[in-house]
Parts: C-alpha cells; sequence; structure tokens
C-alpha cells in the first residue's frame, strides 16, 4: 500500500528559504518521523518515502537561481509525504502537528489528511498527460567506468524513463515488472506532442540541470496484454514517487493524467 500524508504549514513572518524548497519540508518532517532520520541517512536508492517540495496552492516552490523563495506570513502552504511504511505513517498522527523555528521564524505544522492507496493502475486510455512539475533528473544505466560525472538526458525518452520508474517499483513490490524499457515499449507508448524545457535547480550551491514541462503519449498496445498493464502500472506509481535521481527529495515529481477521448 502507498500512503500519501498531506501537511499544511505556516510561517510566522516572512521569509527566505533555500532556493529548493524541499530542505524546508524535510527539516520539519523530521520532528514527526524519527524513522526518517534512518531513511535519509541510508546511502541506497530509491528510498520508501518521497517529501515533496513545498507549494502555494500546489504550484512547487523552487528557484533557478534567478530570484528567492520568499514564504509570506500572511500564507499557508503545503507539502505532502509518500511512503510505503506504515510505521512512518503511525509516527506522524500521534505526532499531528508541531512547532518548529528555523531561519528565525517560527513554523506551525499540521497534518492535515491520509490517504492509502492499495491498487495501482492507471486509468485505461489511448492517450496520457505526463506532467514534469520539477526539475526532473534522469539518469541512463551508469557503465562500468571510472569516471563519476552524472549524465542526465534533458527530454523523457521513453526507456530510461520506465528504467527509472520500474527500479523503483521492483525494489519494493512482489510482481516484479520487466520488459518495459526496450524497443517493444518505445514503439506502443510513442509522443504525440510535448512543451519541454531544460531547467537548473538549486539544492544549496550545486546547479541541478534537468527538465520540466508535459508530454503527451500514445498507448497503443493491445487491451489486456502485459505490457499494456505494466505501463498502466508505472504510470500510476510515478504519481506517487516520481523519476530520476533524487526524487525522494522533490526532483522529478510527476503528475500523469488519462485523457479520454
Amino acid at each position: 500500500m502507498i500512503y500519501t500524508l498531506t501537511f499544511r504549514l505556516k510561517p510566522s513572518n516572512d521569509v527566505i528559504i533555500p532556493p529548493f524548497s524541499s530542505k524546508l519540508s524535510r527539516t520539519l518532517f523530521l520532528s514527526f518521523s524519527p524513522t526518517y532520520s534512518k531513511i535519509i541517512e541510508s546511502k541506497e536508492p530509491n528510498k520508501p518515502l518521497r517529501i515533496t517540495v513545498v507549494k502555494d496552492q500546489g504550484k512547487p516552490l523552487y528557484s533557478n537561481g534567478k530570484s528567492k523563495v520568499v514564504l509570506k506570513a500572511e500564507n499557508t502552504y503545503t507539502f505532502i509525504v509518500n511512503t510505503l511504511l506504515e510505521d512512518v505513517v503511525k509516527e506522524v498522527i500521534r505526532v499531528e502537528s508541531v512547532n518548529r523555528e528555523i531561519y528565525n521564524t517560527s513554523f506551525h505544522v499540521e497534518l492535515v489528511n491520509v490517504s492509502v492507496k492499495e491498487n495501482v493502475m492507471a486509468e485505461d486510455a489511448r492517450f496520457y498527460r505526463v506532467h514534469f512539475k520539477t526539475p526532473t533528473l534522469l539518469q541512463p544505466p551508469r557503465p562500468r567506468m571510472k569516471r563519476k560525472e552524472n549524465r542526465y538526458v534533458l527530454f523523457p525518452y521513453v526507456p530510461l524513463l520506465f528504467y527509472s520508474i520500474a527500479s523503483h517499483w521492483n525494489r519494493y513490490m512482489d510482481k516484479k515488472i520487466v520488459g518495459v524499457t526496450g524497443s517493444k515499449t518505445l514503439y506502443y507508448f510513442r509522443e504525440v506532442n510535448y512543451r519541454i524545457r531544460p531547467m537548473t535547480a538549486y539544492y544549496g550551491n550545486i546547479p541541478n540541470k534537468g527538465f520540466v514541462g508535459w508530454v503527451v503519449f500514445e498507448l497503443s498496445a493491445r487491451k489486456g496484454s502485459k505490457i499494456r498493464e505494466n505501463i498502466r502500472r508505472l504510470l500510476d506509481y510515478v504519481n506517487y514517487f516520481g523519476v530520476g535521481k533524487s526524487r525522494n527529495i522533490g526532483f522529478g515529481e510527476v503528475e500523469v493524467k488519462s485523457l479520454n477521448g
């Protein structure tokens, strides 16, 4: 099961926060879950918990280096935590709300909603709109070489997209998904329209260049086929855990919607 925890936060005064605002939401969440502190210490990729950036009426807040991220005292903001860990949910429910002082500001944070997802499967449709809401750091599989420089692509190339989503799925789900990273998927799930642009976001002083925007894909695999069902599972799963490097801290946040008609 996938748990979605929605939090509301309000600052006591206007405050400048880090350029990639999940630094704030992650710090605040530590007050709710001791388990989370152990998760962030782990060097393992594909963590069972994702924290989004802070949002203003649903709009993700982060800077591309040209402006500062400012929270206003008169506004209320949100962030979301998705997790596979029931223990984390129990910890949060016990705490419910906290007051935490950071950046010379007092933040009141409270849990406002908990939802549970059991059946992970996107609605069956011909077309899907995949919206990359925060910079997506999509990597090819790393070759065996000494050079450690990261390599990101600036378009959601289908085999790499599903390679990234399936790697997270297969780490935690009993029913493994294979066969979605090759040429068959490339032909059965093809882009028909898009508006993608490169975007650099700063985490601390480190620039991370990925892409944001949307792509409309057409799914033409036969209804009831294994590949169609696997694609639909992963299209739903990505709504909760994102895609690409650093998805657990808010990069690569994705929203998938079916387009019927």
